[in-house]
C-alpha cells in the first residue's frame, strides 16, 4: 500500500507492516478509517443536491427577470394609441402614425401636394479665364499654346501613352496635349474626318467664345470609343453635351467653354512653362478666411484648391453643400434645409476674397434661388379645402398624429387611410406570454413530484420495488411553488375594474390559462413467464399547469376595437397586470421593474430568491463543517492506531530477539 493512500497525517505509515507479527496493519487502519469516513459520502451527496438546487433557483430567477422585462414592454403608452397610415399614392407620399400622436382613424382626401425646395446660390459663370485670353506669361491666346499651358478648366492628359487619341465619326485621331494647341487639335480632327470622306463635318469654336461646337449637315455625329486614350472630350466639355442627331445630320454643342477655373489646381498654381495661372481664376484667390452663415472657413492659397475648400465647407456647420458643376464650370451652394431660408455669404471681417473670386456674391454675379415650402391641401368635412405648409417634405401638421413624407408634387386627389394598429401591442403581449410561460414551465419541472409505481417490478417472490422516477430538483420546496401560485393567480384572477373601464380579467381580451396538462404515470405489465416490467407513460389531464394559451387574436382585436382604454387599464392601469405582477416580482428577484413612468415596487435588502439561496448556502456550510470534523476524527483515529500498531510491532520484535538470545544461551550451555 502506498503512503499516499494510507489515512493519517501525524504518524508515518508502518513501512514494513507485520514483519514481527505477520499482520498487515495498514490494511486494518484503512478499513477502519473508511468505516469512520463513510457518513461523508451521504453528506457530500447532500451538498451536491443543495448546489444543484441553488443553480436551479438562479435559473428561475433569471426567467422571472425576463418576465419583468416583458412587463416593461407592456408599459409603453404609445402601444395603446398606435395607428397605421396608408397612402393610396405611395409614389406621391408615404404615411405613418406618430407615436403618442392621438391620431383619429378615418380616410383623408388629399387634393394637392407641392414639394419643399432648398435655397441655392449659383456662382457666376465668368470667373475664370477663357481660351481667348492671353496665356500665362505669353501674348498668345490660350487656344494657340500647348493645351497643357492653356486656360483649360480640366487638366489635359494624353492618357497612359505618349499620345492621346479620340474617335470622331468612327475616325481615330492622335493628339499630344504637351505640344499641340487647342486650335491645332481641332484642325487635326477636321482634317482627319474630311480625309475619311465626310466633307460636311466641322468642329470649331463658336464665334467670340471658347465653346466648342460640332456640326455635320450630311451625317449624324458620333464622339468617342472604348479605345480612346486621354481626356480630350472632357476638356472640350463634350462628354456631357447633348448629341442632336437625325438620320442625315448632327449637332453637338459643348456644355461650357474649354477654359474656366480648374478645381484641381492650387490657387497659386503655375503653368507647365512656368507662367502663373492661379488655377485659371480671373481674380486670384488669397489666403485668409471667409464666412458662410456666420461660420468661418479658412483658405491657404499655397496648399488649397477649389476641391479642398468645398470639402471644408461641406464638413463645417455652415449648413450648406458646396458643389462644382463640371459641365457649366459654376459653383453652387445649396442649403441643407429646405424652405425659404437664406444663405448668408461673407461678412465685413472676411480676410480672403474666395467668395468674390469664385463668383458666389451677388456683386460678383451670383444668382440666388430662394427655397420653397412644401404644401398639402386636404379636403375638409364640409367639402372645402385646407392647405398646410411645412419647411421640409416631412409634414406632420396636415393629419393629426400622422407623418406624411412627400415624394412628388401632384394635383390629382388621393386618400390616406388611418386605422388602429395593434401589431406592436400584440407583439408585446406575446413577448410577455412567452416569458411568463418559460418561467412557469421551469418551476413546474423543478418542483415536479416523483412518479410512484403502483406495484413491484421484477420477477419471482420478494422482487425489489421499483424506484420513484421524475422528481424535480426542487420537489417539495413550498416557497418556490408559492411563487408560481402567486403568478398564476395574478393572470387568472379578477383584477380591479380600473375606474369602471369595463375589463376585469385577461380572459376578456383573449388571454386564458391552459385547460389541460400532462401527467407521468408508471405502470407494470406481467409477461407470459410471470415476469413484470415497468413503463412510464404520459397522460393528458383536464386542468391547468399554470401556463397561458396563445393570445386569441380575434378576441383581442374585438376587445381593443370596442374599448381600447379598458385594454390599456387592464394591462397598464394603476391596478393592472403590470403594476401588480411587477411589484410582486421586484420583491422576488430584487431587481426593479421599470416602466415608462418609473419603478414599480420596493427593492428589498434581500430578495426572496436570494434568501432561498442564502439558506441553502448556510446549510452547505454546516454540512461541510460536519464533513471536516469527520475527516479530522478519521485522521486522529488512524494516527492513534498506527502509533499503537508500531508500538506493538516493536514490542513483538523485542520479545522475538530475547527469545533468540535465550535459545542460543541454552544451546551453548549444553542444556
Amino acid at each position: 500500500m502506498s503512503m499516499s493512500s494510507i489515512p493519517g497525517t501525524n504518524v508515518p505509515p508502518v513501512s514494513f507492516p507485520g514483519i514481527a507479527s505477520g499482520i498487515d496493519y495498514n490494511s486494518i487502519i484503512q478499513k477502519l478509517t473508511s468505516m469512520t469516513l463513510s457518513p461523508t459520502i451521504q453528506l457530500n451527496q447532500q451538498i451536491a443536491t443543495i448546489n444543484a438546487e441553488n443553480a436551479e433557483l438562479i435559473k428561475i430567477g433569471g426567467l422571472l427577470a425576463s418576465v419583468q422585462s416583458a412587463l416593461t414592454g407592456l408599459s409603453d403608452p404609445n402601444l395603446y394609441d398606435a395607428v397605421s397610415a396608408v397612402s393610396s399614392q405611395s409614389s406621391v407620399l408615404t404615411a405613418l402614425g406618430i407615436a403618442g400622436g392621438n391620431a383619429t382613424p378615418g380616410t383623408y382626401t388629399i387634393t394637392q401636394t407641392t414639394l419643399a425646395t432648398a435655397t441655392q446660390i449659383t456662382g457666376a459663370a465668368n470667373v475664370g479665364h477663357t481660351e481667348l485670353d492671353a496665356a500665362a506669361g505669353t501674348t498668345a491666346s490660350g487656344a494657340d499654346v500647348p493645351l497643357v499651358d492653356s486656360w483649360a478648366a480640366i487638366t489635359p492628359t494624353n492618357g497612359s501613352g505618349a499620345q492621346g487619341s479620340v474617335t470622331v465619326d468612327g475616325v481615330t485621331i492622335n493628339y499630344d496635349v504637351t505640344t499641340m494647341s487647342l486650335n491645332q487639335i481641332l484642325a487635326t480632327i477636321n482634317s482627319a474626318v474630311h480625309a475619311a470622306g465626310d466633307a460636311t463635318f466641322n468642329i470649331g469654336l463658336l464665334a467670340g467664345t471658347d465653346q466648342v461646337q460640332v456640326t455635320d449637315s450630311a451625317h449624324p455625329v458620333s464622339l468617342g470609343s472604348a479605345s480612346d486614350q486621354g481626356n480630350l472630350l472632357q476638356v472640350l466639355r463634350l462628354d456631357q453635351a447633348q448629341v442632336s442627331n437625325t438620320s442625315t445630320a448632327g449637332t453637338v454643342t459643348a456644355t461650357a467653354g474649354v477654359g474656366g477655373i480648374n478645381q484641381a489646381l492650387m490657387f497659386n498654381s503655375v503653368s507647365a512653362s512656368g507662367g502663373t495661372t492661379d488655377a485659371n481664376y480671373l481674380t486670384p484667390v488669397t489666403s485668409g478666411y471667409f464666412t458662410i452663415n456666420g461660420v468661418q472657413i479658412n483658405v491657404d492659397s499655397t496648399t488649397d484648391n477649389l476641391h479642398s475648400v468645398m470639402q471644408r465647407i461641406n464638413a463645417s456647420s455652415a449648413g450648406v453643400v458646396a458643389a462644382y458643376n463640371s459641365a457649366t464650370g459654376q459653383i453652387t451652394l445649396t442649403s441643407k434645409n429646405t424652405g425659404a431660408q437664406s444663405i448668408v455669404v461673407g461678412s465685413s471681417s472676411d480676410t480672403s476674397n474666395f467668395l468674390t473670386a469664385t463668383g458666389l456674391t451677388s456683386a460678383a454675379g451670383a444668382a440666388t434661388t430662394v427655397g420653397k415650402q412644401a404644401s398639402v391641401t386636404l379636403q375638409t368635412a364640409s367639402g372645402g379645402t385646407q392647405t398646410v405648409y411645412s419647411n421640409s417634405n416631412t409634414v406632420t401638421n396636415a393629419i393629426s398624429g400622422v407623418q406624411l413624407n412627400l415624394l412628388s408634387a401632384t394635383s390629382s386627389p388621393f386618400q390616406v387611410t388611418v386605422s388602429q394598429d395593434t401589431s406592436t401591442l400584440v407583439s408585446a403581449i406575446n413577448t410577455f406570454v412567452s416569458a411568463y410561460n418559460s418561467a412557469i414551465s421551469e418551476i413546474n419541472s423543478a418542483t415536479a413530484a416523483p412518479v410512484v409505481p403502483t406495484s413491484p417490478v421484477g420477477s419471482g417472490v420478494g422482487a425489489p420495488p421499483a424506484q420513484p422516477v421524475g422528481a424535480g430538483i426542487l420537489f417539495g420546496n413550498a416557497d418556490v411553488e408559492l411563487i408560481k401560485d402567486q403568478l398564476v393567480n395574478e393572470v387568472s384572477s379578477v383584477l380591479p375594474n380600473n375606474n369602471g373601464s369595463g375589463y376585469t380579467s385577461l380572459s376578456q381580451i383573449g388571454l386564458n390559462l391552459t385547460d389541460s396538462f400532462t401527467l407521468l404515470q408508471q405502470s407494470t405489465t406481467t409477461g407470459s413467464t410471470g415476469s413484470q416490467s415497468s413503463q412510464v407513460s404520459v397522460t393528458s389531464m383536464q386542468g391547468t399547469d399554470g401556463q397561458l394559451q396563445a393570445l386569441n387574436a380575434s378576441k383581442f382585436a374585438a376587445a381593443f376595437t370596442a374599448n381600447p382604454t379598458a385594454v390599456q387599464n387592464l394591462l397598464y392601469g394603476t391596478q393592472g397586470l403590470v403594476q401588480q405582477m411587477g411589484s410582486y416580482l421586484t420583491g422576488v428577484t430584487g431587481l426593479p421593474t421599470q416602466t415608462q413612468t418609473g419603478l414599480i415596487g420596493s427593492v428589498p435588502a434581500t430578495s426572496l430568491m436570494l434568501s432561498f439561496q442564502q439558506a441553502n448556502d448556510a446549510q452547505v456550510s454546516s454540512i461541510q463543517e460536519q464533513v471536516k470534523q469527520i475527516q479530522e476524527n478519521a485522521n486522529m483515529q488512524a494516527d492513534q492506531l498506527r502509533a499503537e500498531f508500531v508500538q506493538t510491532e516493536t514490542s513483538l520484535a523485542g520479545y522475538q530477539a530475547l527469545q533468540q538470545q535465550l535459545g542460543s544461551f541454552f544451546k551453548g550451555s549444553g542444556g
